[in-house]
């Protein structure tokens, strides 16, 4: 064989060498930026779930706290009764402490009070019972409302003027 078609042979195959080098290359980048890809997808769906545990865990209590609700009512309802026989009375104290320690470990499951007393009415937060007068400032509270993070667990039952 003569130099000149050795060379154009080798030359050729050099080339279809280089060809199918580029080729692979291309293909090993298409399939590393996909691997890329559904590794992002991957780490986002693993944020993802983390934050939907974090909130069935935040309100995986609600059922049981509202179960709970109207013994802190009675608990409010039965102090707001005896306010003048606080001072004197040793066991009155002792179920102030009761109440405080039910609230703490309510608002430690993340529970926190609507605010009421002067407030303005707002029909998210509020539930209007009595209504004296035009002006939508809350007067008084006839049972607290509460929250959970931001969801409204049970509005608060509200007297407006």
């Amino acid at each position: 064989m003569s130099e000149k078609k050795q060379s154009s042979s080798s030359e050729k195959n050099f080339k279809q060498l280089e060809k199918t080098l580029k080729d692979l290359e291309k293909t090993a980048e298409e399939y590393l930026n996909g691997w890329k890809r559904s590794r992002a997808d991957y780490l986002n769906r693993e944020k993802e779930i983390e934050e939907q545990k974090q909130n069935w865990i935040k309100f995986a209590n609600q059922e049981l706290i509202l179960k709970i609700l109207p013994v802190l009512d009675s608990f409010d309802h039965f102090l707001k009764n005896h306010q003048k026989d606080m001072q004197k009375n040793e066991w009155l104290k002792g179920v102030v402490q009761i109440k405080k320690q039910l609230t703490e470990t309510l608002e430690w499951e993340g529970l926190k009070k609507i605010k009421t007393k002067g407030e303005n009415f707002n029909p998210i937060y509020h539930e209007v019972i009595e209504k004296r007068g035009e002006s939508g400032k809350i007067i008084e509270e006839a049972q607290a409302g509460y929250l959970i993070g931001e969801r409204v667990l049970r509005p608060a039952r509200v007297i407006i003027k």
